[in-house]
């Protein structure tokens, strides 16, 4: 997919997807289907929060790593709250411009206000739509921590098809430090399975300052890492840096058709983890 990425790039090829995220919309994808994501993040600083206080995310879709974006349809959001309850989440459209065309593209501002201390996480549950380069439909669920003063609930998984569920707090934790958690498809473990990981960096970085490797080509694989899960379903990694990161694993789920013929639908489990800078030594 690397040379997919690169040819598409160069030639200035685009492709037309169709995008069926709650029956709606196209989207116009200029690139490889393998760096996107749903991404999204709070417009504060870290994953913390207070019961009253409401919190506004934005959400695009794209590459979070580049943060090249693209129209986003209109999502389906909830929020799991400690309880184990499924809250609605207000979503607004907005206008947000993808730097690499200075291009505005459709976006969300979502909105949730917590009732009570506790953990709770910030769902996705996206539609399958078809990615044609890649000959297969993606339908992604998709979650994200907010901490609410109390230790209560994230340990416990949301009930997605594809989930990852952290053992390792998925707040408080410093960029370096190991993290595990578990792969999980419809309550089972996702056996030997590969995970991609990329970070956000929050702003927009354009071709040349990407990271190369030593034939001047783009280093992909430092982009978008990649590690497996065990025969358990466990994945164990280490995130280098602080901010916002996406940790993926799929699963194949059956066939759909499109313009008449089969494809394969896989399904994308995305947990978005807050890596904080590592504390500084005391001195006495």
């Amino acid at each position: 997919m690397g040379r997919m990425r690169r040819f598409l790039s160069e030639s200035g090829l685009s492709i037309c997807v169709i995008w069926a995220i709650c029956g709606l919309s196209l989207l116009l994808i200029c690139g490889p289907a393998a760096a996107h994501f749903h991404t999204y993040w709070p417009q504060v600083e870290g994953c913390y929060g207070k019961p009253g206080e409401a919190v506004t995310w934005k959400y695009f879709w794209g590459h979070p790593f580049e943060m090249i974006v693209y129209d986003a349809a209109p999502p389906k959001f909830f929020v799991k709250t400690p309880q184990g309850k499924k809250e609605p989440v207000k979503a607004k459209e907005i206008a947000f411009t993808d730097q690499s065309t200075n291009q505005p593209r459709k976006a969300y501002e979502l909105e949730f206000k917590p009732a009570g201390p506790g953990d709770y996480y910030l769902c996705l549950e996206a539609e399958p739509y078809f990615i044609p380069e890649e000959k297969v439909f993606w339908q992604d669920y998709v979650k994200q921590i907010w901490h609410v003063m109390a230790q209560k609930g994230w340990d416990k998984p949301v009930g997605l098809e594809v989930e990852i569920v952290p053992l390792t707090r998925p707040y408080g934790w410093p960029a370096g430090a190991v993290f595990q958690a578990q792969a999980l498809f419809k309550g089972k473990p996702l056996k030997n399975t590969k995970v991609e990981i990329e970070k956000f960096n929050g702003f927009y970085v354009p071709k040349d300052k990407l990271p190369k490797d030593r034939l001047g080509e783009d280093n992909e694989p430092l982009l978008t890492r990649v590690t497996k899960t065990d025969g358990q379903g466990y994945l164990t990694f280490t995130l280098d840096s602080p901010g916002w990161w996406v940790v993926m694993v799929g699963a194949e789920d059956g066939k759909k058709t499109h313009e008449g013929k089969s494809y394969p639908v896989e399904k994308r489990g995305c947990l978005w983890l807050y890596a904080e800078p590592a504390p500084a030594t005391l001195q006495k």
